[in-house]
């Protein structure tokens, strides 16, 4: 049995929280933050009594923090799926020459997908251990379970989660063309189909729904509203039966696979003297192309109708040969998905090809989806693709591979892998604006029952003041503490011209400081992973103020927790064993998403930002994150 989730000491997670305000906040904001918690901590004061509650409420839970963390994170979350929630993820291309290649991949897909659930259902999977920190030590393996046949559904104050039991009329729905057909993978009299029936029975969807006389209803659209609207939009269909029961088996579905075709080249991110970004596959395609493909589809016009956000995985395949997923995020962290994934490609890889043989006309054809569509939902339809564009025109996405080196470099200077890009990434900001923002990075905590993130904070004071020495000699991009409320952008930093700069720490001395940030950001990471990370014990306290008192109290109406929660900075290590990458939107409107994947010699980076913010820039970001990596090699080889 594995641990429960522990409840930091009240003492310790107020002195980290004050330590994580420092480089990202003013001396007038912390000192308000201080005597709030001065008074909060009191022997006379409400601390004691929240505490109590959480650890109470740990002795009664196998989690005391589940439920607040996903209703916080995700459930009560009422922007759309596709862009601010749903990561996506490129996998590596194809080869297909006819629309038989297409429907052997799919039907290779699917056969995989069900041995790996009937493993699962026999209790075959193999107990992940702890690599390092406590090695060895069991990890929850409980979101393993959670990717097939599970949805997220929409609510008007709050999501809720569809987790099936175990069924034995398993199904899997296709989207092409935004037609969706049922396709069972068990027959009644023999269980499962083979690979050849289930390949036949993709042709047929290949082939019938090109050849319908009418254009399908874009229905997936509604699924990329905001979710109070999609709520609202989802009850009306739920009026007519036949609706109810097609939301029933998409819903059920073990997977939504959306085969695709092509969006235009025009979505791609330009790179840093205007080229477009990222390598080439795929008839032009560049990876950033392909990723945009991932996230959301590519428009009303193109494929986002084809796509049901809330289903947990949709595997998109494509007629050009790129392929991913786009993933709903709620159940599960993307190393359970990436597992999967990585696992049937290696396997399918390894199958020889296969002459197709003829169809077999003993199986009945797949059920097609007939919708009713109302007068009312026809008008939301129309609603949803124009807020559903305008967002998408809005993501400024860039996929961008780092070569001249990758953690094989980054492990002989003895450092790891991830806190060196962490690193990276705040001297990238610095760069650019001058000041830390709050950056998210996630951190596992399957060491506990249960056990999902809590959020390693990489903005330290160790890293300012590294970041700050980096930057000796380039005095228009930095700005001072009392300008921090100022606007975030700073031209200099922007410009292609070289900077005339001059010495006045030593190498020795840079080097020092990189050290002593390195193993600042070391010492957040462990906390966290070992289940004493500040993020999670000040959500808990947060809501215990609420169902204690009715109220929150004020240290998290107070500026420096808003300013703590706004992360301008969201990033995340997605490793891939394939040449892969897994990409995201930021969570705020001025800020950054920065996922990333260390090879052994290069690194590939995922950078998002929005168009409509005047102070972000994708390609401006990876241009800057590029020297900054430079210089971190020139200081440390």
């Amino acid at each position: 049995m594995l641990p429960k989730v522990p409840v930091p000491t009240l003492d310790q997670t107020m002195t980290e929280y004050q330590r994580v305000l420092q480089p990202i906040t003013t001396s007038q904001q912390i000192e308000r933050t201080r005597a709030i918690i001065k008074q909060l901590t009191a022997p006379n004061g409400a601390g004691a009594a929240l505490q109590q509650y959480l650890l109470d409420k740990r002795e009664a839970d196998d989690n005391w923090a589940y439920y607040y963390w996903l209703n916080d994170m995700y459930m009560d979350n009422p922007l759309p799926l596709p862009i601010n929630s749903n990561p996506g993820m490129v996998l590596p291309p194809r080869k297909f020459t006819t629309v038989n290649d297409v429907a052997r991949f799919v039907a290779r897909l699917v056969d995989h997908l069900m041995m790996h659930k009937e493993m699962l259902d026999s209790g075959g999977l193999i107990q992940e251990r702890a690599t390092s920190r406590e090695k060895g030590q069991p990890l929850c393996m409980a979101q393993y379970y959670r990717l097939l046949g599970s949805c997220r559904r929409p609510g008007e104050k709050r999501d809720s989660q569809y987790l099936p039991e175990q069924r034995s009329d398993e199904h899997v729905i296709i989207s092409y063309r935004n037609q969706m057909y049922c396709l069972p993978v068990k027959a009644g009299d023999r269980g499962r189909l083979n690979e050849d029936e289930i390949s036949a029975l993709c042709l047929h969807i290949l082939n019938d729904a090109p050849c319908l006389p009418r254009k399908a209803p874009r229905m997936g659209l509604l699924t990329a509203e905001p979710r109070p609207r999609w709520a609202q939009d989802r009850q009306m269909l739920l009026i007519e039966e036949q609706n109810a029961r097609n939301i029933e088996l998409i819903e059920q579905a073990l997977v939504l696979i959306c085969i695709d075709e092509a969006i235009a080249l025009t979505f791609n991110a330009r790179g840093f003297n205007g080229s477009p970004a990222g390598a080439h596959y795929c008839g032009g395609r560049d990876e950033s192309n392909m990723a945009h493909e991932m996230i959301h589809g590519g428009g009303s016009e193109y494929n986002t109708g084809n796509r049901w956000f809330d289903k947990t995985m949709q595997l998109i395949v494509c007629n050009d040969g790129s392929w991913g997923l786009c993933y709903e995020h709620s159940p599960s962290e993307g190393i359970a998905v990436v597992q999967l994934l990585e696992g049937i490609v290696k396997k399918i890889d390894e199958m020889p090809a296969k002459e197709e043989n003829g169809s077999h006309s003993h199986l009945p054809p797949p059920e097609r989806l007939e919708w009713i569509i109302r007068p009312e939902i026809e008008r939301r339809l129309r609603d949803a693709a124009r807020t559903v564009d305008k967002n998408i025109e809005d993501l400024d996405f860039y996929v961008y591979r780092y070569k001249p080196f990758g953690k094989n470099f980054i492990k002989a200077c003895q450092v790891s892998p991830d806190v060196f890009i962490q690193l990276a990434l705040q001297l990238a900001y610095f760069k650019l604006y001058g000041h830390l923002v709050s950056t998210y990075e996630s951190a596992s905590t399957r060491r506990f029952l249960l056990g999902r993130v809590d959020c390693i904070r990489s903005a330290s004071m160790e890293a300012l003041e590294w970041a700050k020495a980096m930057c000796q000699g380039e005095g228009a991009n930095v700005t001072l503490e009392s300008d921090k409320e100022e606007d975030y952008s700073c031209e200099a930093a922007n410009s292609d011209s070289r900077k005339v700069t001059f010495s006045i720490y030593s190498k020795d001395h840079l080097r020092e400081l990189f050290r002593c940030a390195a193993a600042r950001q070391t010492e957040v990471m462990v906390q966290n992973i070992l289940g004493y990370g500040i993020d999670i014990h000040l959500l808990g306290l947060r809501e215990a103020s609420k169902e204690l008192n009715g109220t929150v109290h004020d240290l998290f109406t107070d500026e420096g927790y808003k300013i703590a929660n706004c992360f301008l900075l969201s990033t995340s290590q997605v490793a891939c064993s394939t040449n892969s990458f897994m990409g995201y939107g930021p969570v705020t409107p001025h800020g950054y998403g920065a996922s990333y994947n260390p090879h052994p010699n290069e690194i590939i980076f995922c950078i998002s930002a929005f168009f409509s913010s005047d102070k972000t820039s994708a390609s401006r970001f990876a241009r800057s994150l590029q020297d900054s990596l430079d210089a971190m090699r020139d200081l440390l080889s």
